[in-house]
């Protein structure tokens, strides 16, 4: 026999002996039929968004259980339960999924994607810029933003437009303000520079992640997706230098004088770690971290939010005659919002019915237990966090807008532990979470406030696309009436 072929033959046996444990587990879990070698990788290769969304979502339905997905010799591993759920968000030996960590060229080495000692580190960082006290400090300067976004509203007399990139642009501005202290004006710009750069960034980014032949960095650097990528990332981070440059210059400025954290920006320029400052590209990946999934995730959100007040005239109305008893001014005031418990009701019901982040992933490093089952190291879990929502286990009529399924009054069953987990979840759970939120109920009341919100006419039903987040493939086209 050819010395060759003995060659390929022991590279496959020693191949077969390094994942035997991977084999074995894949083989006792339910899931489609795959392929040799390519296992299901080219089924989901070569789907579009929405159809990733409806195929995970299927196979939820169609399994019944915990179901597995092979990407080549990577075994993905969809979670069912709200229990192994739990579980999964509580192991500390999990790391976050390495599909996540393409999103590196980005953020860096950011909170969202970083672990172990670092992560903690950060995080403890971070905590001081997110307390209580000094989120309320931004109601105003979110509601200054707030009033640009319904001043352009208001300028297009009724007719439909698509809410999306409005949204986006007084959410960047809103979030740039009060993290970083500076003003983009980016609401004013017809055609802005940096909203170009994160919207492709994102696309090119999400192009990647769902491509397996693109997981390695080195065949990425290859590619013309790549190309592109840099080109916008240079944008972002020309910019975000330049920000923090004049916000370190600033504090300089003020010599020895007691100097106090205003927000994330000043937080981290005045940090130090074993008596070090962090370098220019660790407060660059945190702000661009917080700045990226911010504005993204909260646009998406109050696109539905609007949505599902159009779609829903009793809501709408309901909601109204709640800011109704509202004296003029007040909903800048966080704590009234706050006590506002239909406001309240609808937000969760849209976090639940569009889960803005439609799932999240771990990798397991070694040997652990979770649902009683055994997962050796390499396995990536998927946590589908749009599936336990959409439960009706733990949801009755789960595909039903139901904001009075939140209120005290009602008589539904007590919600199952970490079924609703629409900032994640356990240690790890979203940092920025009573941020997004303070955001979502100025401008909801804002708005709902100024305007009748109306569907367009014929306007077809949702088709929703699991990119970086839930979107829609057909946009979201409303009118604002004056009130």
């Amino acid at each position: 026999m050819p010395c060759w072929v003995l060659l390929l033959v022991g590279l496959g046996l020693l191949l077969l002996l390094q994942k035997w444990a991977l084999l074995r587990l894949g083989s006792s879990l339910p899931g489609p039929w795959a392929f040799p070698l390519l296992g299901n990788a080219q089924m989901v290769g070569k789907l579009r968004p929405e159809f990733i969304f409806l195929v995970f979502t299927e196979l939820r339905d169609r399994f019944g259980a915990t179901y597995r997905l092979w990407l080549g010799p990577q075994l993905w591993v969809f979670l069912h339960t709200a229990e192994e759920t739990r579980e999964a968000l509580h192991d500390p030996t999990l790391r976050k999924a390495k599909t996540f960590l393409q999103l590196e060229p980005l953020i860096g080495n950011g909170l969202l994607i970083s672990h172990g000692s670092h992560w903690t580190q950060q995080r403890r960082l971070l905590t001081p810029a997110f307390r209580p006290t000094l989120l309320r400090s931004f109601a105003p300067s979110v509601a200054k933003h707030a009033d640009r976004l319904i001043q352009r509203l208001e300028e297009t007399r009724g007719s439909f437009l698509e809410v999306t990139d409005p949204l986006f642009a007084c959410l960047l501005d809103a979030i740039v303000d009060t993290s970083m202290g500076e003003q983009l004006e980016t609401q004013s710009v017809a055609h802005s520079p940096i909203i170009k750069a994160f919207h492709r960034s994102s696309q090119l980014l999400f192009k990647r992640m769902i491509n397996p032949l693109l997981a390695s960095d080195w065949v990425f650097k290859q590619t013309r997706l790549w190309r592109e990528l840099s080109e916008q990332l240079q944008v972002i981070h020309t910019l975000m230098d330049s920000l923090i440059d004049r916000r370190s210059a600033q504090l300089q400025q003020q010599g020895n004088e007691p100097r106090k954290a205003l927000n994330l920006l000043d937080t981290l320029l005045l940090a130090n770690i074993d008596g070090e400052p962090l370098s220019r590209k660790e407060i660059r990946d945190e702000i661009n971290t917080f700045v990226f999934a911010g504005v993204d995730t909260t646009t998406a959100a109050m696109s539905f939010v609007l949505y599902a007040l159009a779609m829903n005239p009793e809501a709408q109305d309901r909601l109204q005659e709640e800011l109704r008893q509202l004296p003029p001014g007040i909903s800048i005031d966080l704590d009234t919002l706050n006590e506002l418990p239909y406001l309240d009701a609808l937000l969760k019901e849209v976090l639940r019915l569009y889960t803005i982040v439609p799932t999240t992933g771990r990798q397991t490093t070694r040997s652990t237990v979770i649902g009683g089952r055994t997962y050796c190291a390499g396995v990536t879990l998927w946590i589908n966090m749009y599936g336990l929502a959409h439960d009706a286990s733990y949801f009755p009529d789960p595909y039903v807008f139901k904001p009075e399924r939140w209120m005290q009054e009602t008589e539904l069953q007590a919600e199952v532990p970490f079924s609703y987990i629409p900032f994640s979840g356990g240690p790890h759970v979203c940092i920025g979470r009573r941020y997004a939120l303070l955001l979502m109920k100025l401008l909801t009341a804002r708005i709902a406030r100024a305007f009748q919100l109306e569907l367009r006419p014929g306007q077809p039903e949702l088709t929703l696309q699991a990119q970086m987040v839930l979107k829609t493939r057909e946009g979201i086209h409303l009118a604002f009436t004056k009130r």
